[in-house]
């Protein structure tokens, strides 16, 4: 019997297109995993969204490993807490005004997407998720103290631009100490040869 499974197998694999590439475990995190293709793909959207040029070199697939694994810690955390994701109108609003803000035409979008092999609807998924992150680390690491002075009118615009940039540092130390301590509880494995 194994022998026929043998010949099976290899009739099955002799018929797939020679193009044809096994995608390969790029990151363990917990018990989600990534692929080297999602990796790629996800650089590719944050170059894109930040305006930066196209470079899927290795080392900037593996800063982008970190990233995700920050990404999928919180998403974690957005799951446990019942995080509302923002709803679908909110996806097309963000997208709309990312468009408009970054290109003047609808050929130099198209381009852009072309160019970094990116399709609008990874683009929306993407920046909804990007505004998601950003309201979740806001309600989440926001201090408490800052949170009910924020609703006190009396204060100057100074005091409110050195308050915010003080509630910015805070939020951004709280969300460093949960990734580590998350980190730390959390099996991440990163696959030496998703990254050479």
């Amino acid at each position: 019997m194994r022998p026929i499974l043998f010949f099976a197998f290899i009739a099955i694999a002799a018929a797939q297109p020679a193009e044809l590439r096994v995608d390969r475990v790029a990151i363990v995190i917990g018990k989600h995993v990534l692929t080297e293709s999602e990796v790629a793909e996800n650089l590719r959207i944050t170059e894109l969204i930040n305006g930066e040029p196209l470079d899927i070199s290795p080392a900037k697939r593996k800063e982008e490993a970190d990233r995700l694994i920050d990404q999928e810690l919180l998403r974690n955390e957005m799951r446990l807490t019942n995080f509302a994701m923002p709803s679908a109108a909110e996806a097309e609003t963000v997208l709309r005004q990312f468009i408009g803000k970054r290109y003047p035409s609808q050929a130099g979008y198209q381009t852009a997407l072309k160019t970094y092999d990116v399709t609008e609807d990874e683009l929306k998924q993407q920046l909804a998720w990007q505004l998601a992150l950003l309201r979740f680390t806001e309600q989440r690491f926001r201090p408490l103290e800052t949170a009910s002075a924020a609703q006190d009118n009396g204060s100057s615009q100074s005091a409110d631009r050195a308050s915010n940039k003080a509630d910015s540092n805070a939020i951004d130390q709280q969300m460093d100490a949960f990734l580590k301590d998350a980190r730390a509880n959390t099996t991440i494995v990163l696959k030496p040869g998703a990254f050479q």
